[in-house]
């Protein structure tokens, strides 16, 4: 055998040279033209022969649908719609029964001549108001119209931070930072720190990636121990903004309940994957679960019947009154002769109340604040315990969405001297201390990156160049926006302590977890002050 190469062996090695010089150049295909395959129209299916086949094409799948229709109908009840309404050309034959969209959801259909019977069962009908329901009235001051002008269209508004305080002049705006400034040094003290932990959440750390919601629901529930909120199995807990449940799934560990403690959800909407199974238990006695979907701006807590002392998990609605004792209720004026409801019947003793939360947004706290206050007052001289309200601890978050009708202090405003227009801006500056810093670095090979700092935050805001050059126009860097931020944050949550301080509790501020488990990490905490003095 020859030991010289084969001419075609050096190709590789040529090809290898070329790369790595960048003089290869690409092989040149063969390539055929391609035609765009033509779709062959399939012919339409045979009718079906079935019996009671519903007779209605499915175009995209060229085939008939496969639902059972009712003896002598040609659609099903999904289809039933394109029933013909014109009566048979036969003598003595009925016109065909004709399907409608129902009034109440659009969505489905219903028979025209059935529609009184549908619309009684329907359940997409307005359900009535349940007795514990009163528009309104939790808030302080009356609602806006839909319509609001000047100042109101301002509040009305989630978004457009920088907007809103774009409206200012330099000269308006740094006044305005000035007082805020003066007043957080005057009437906001210092808030302590308190960490601490609680042995119902340990499971729950082992098992999941990011343990942030676990150490904020532990220190949570630690501090309700530390108050003696969890001493009592027989409470009723109430969990305002519940959303699936899950701090009360917790608490009901921590309370080490055996069938005694009653929870209480208050939710505008009811979501998915919820905790209520979980909260029943397991054992033989269940606890007693409800869940209230409303707004907390219309929620009378006095008449919720799951308070009442006699209402178990087996009977779970109010003890029906007797029609005589119904009728002795009614009294007639003496002169005016109108009928009215006396109050003054039998009093039901009611269960002790704590009041949680874990991060309820904006003027949800403010509203749930007044919320307790009326239901304290509606208690004065009925109940036997100390104070109808035995705790109150509410994790405060997004201040942005605070609104002046909805804020319990409105005599704190006055005495600070802030405005409705104020507290407009106000509550937009709040959002500094939550927002995301951009910040642009470079990398190695010299193209822009982005940092985030405490953006790992469900409540974080991105800062957005409207706020980095109103800042930059007032001679404030990001950490001075969110210095800024918190003092806003702080005379917030001040007036809060101060509204429930009037009423006969011992209110406090406190840092619940640190900065780098949330940004949003400060406690509103309040008990009677009977049990303190005791």
């Amino acid at each position: 055998m020859s030991d010289t190469k084969r001419p075609h062996d050096n190709t590789q090695a040529d090809a290898v040279a070329q790369a790595l010089a960048g003089t290869l150049e690409p092989p040149v295909l063969n390539q055929r033209r391609r035609t765009k395959r033509q779709k062959v129209q399939a012919p339409p299916p045979p009718i079906p022969t079935r019996p009671r086949q519903c007779h209605f094409l499915l175009i995209g799948k060229n085939k008939y649908c496969s639902l059972t229709t009712k003896v002598g109908v040609k659609f099903c009840g999904e289809h039933s719609m394109l029933e013909t309404t014109a009566a048979s050309s036969e003598p003595g034959q009925e016109p065909v029964r004709k399907r409608i969209p129902c009034p109440f959801d659009p969505s489905h259909t219903a028979w025209e001549d059935d529609l009184k019977a549908h619309l009684f069962r329907c359940n997409a009908r307005p359900k009535e108001n349940p007795t514990n329901y009163s528009l309104d009235i939790n808030l302080t001051l009356p609602a806006p119209e839909r319509q609001p002008t000047g100042f109101e269209v301002l509040e009305s508004s989630t978004t457009g931070k920088s907007e809103v305080l774009a409206e200012l002049t330099q000269e308006q705006l740094m006044a305005l930072i000035k007082k805020i400034q003066d007043l957080h040094a005057k009437h906001v003290p210092e808030i302590r720190t308190l960490i601490l932990d609680h042995p119902a959440l340990d499971e729950r750390k082992k098992i999941v990636k990011n343990i942030k919601h676990a150490h904020q629901q532990a220190s949570l529930l630690g501090n309700m121990k530390r108050l003696n909120m969890l001493d009592d199995p027989s409470t009723c807990y109430v969990e305002f903004g519940a959303g699936r449940g899950e701090l009360s799934n917790y608490l009901k560990i921590a309370v080490d309940d055996h069938g005694t403690a009653t929870f209480v959800l208050v939710d505008r909407t009811p979501p998915r994957n919820k905790f209520d199974s979980a909260l029943l238990g397991l054992e033989e006695i269940k606890s007693l679960v409800k869940r209230h979907t409303m707004d907390i701006k219309d929620l009378v807590l006095a008449d919720v019947p799951e308070l009442r002392r006699d209402v178990t998990a087996t009977q779970r609605e109010l003890p029906v009154k007797a029609e005589k004792d119904t009728q002795d209720d009614e009294k007639t004026k003496d002169g005016e002769g109108e009928t009215v409801t006396s109050k003054e019947a039998e009093y039901v003793e009611k269960k002790p109340v704590v009041a949680v939360s874990k991060h309820l947004c904006g003027g949800a706290t403010d509203i749930t604040l007044k919320c307790l206050i009326n239901y304290q007052k509606s208690e004065t001289g009925h109940t036997k315990l100390p104070s109808p309200v035995k705790g109150i601890l509410i994790a405060l978050c997004c201040h942005q969405l605070c609104h002046h009708y909805m804020y319990p202090n409105q005599e704190f405003l006055k005495e600070i001297d802030i405005s409705p227009e104020e507290f407009v801006y106000l509550t937009r500056m709040s959002s500094w201390a939550v927002c995301v810093n951009q910040t642009k670095t470079e990398t190695a090979d010299g193209a822009p990156e982005k940092q985030s700092i405490g953006g790992d935050d469900e409540h974080s805001i991105v800062a957005d160049k409207e706020l980095d050059q109103l800042g930059s126009n007032i001679a404030l860097d990001f950490q001075g926006r969110e210095r800024l931020g918190l003092q806003c944050k702080r005379l917030l949550d001040i007036g809060r302590v101060r509204y429930l301080k009037e009423h006969g509790y011992d209110a406090e501020l406190v840092y619940y977890v640190d900065k780098e488990t949330s940004l949003e990490n400060l406690a509103l905490m309040a008990v009677p002050v009977a049990a303190t003095s005791s």
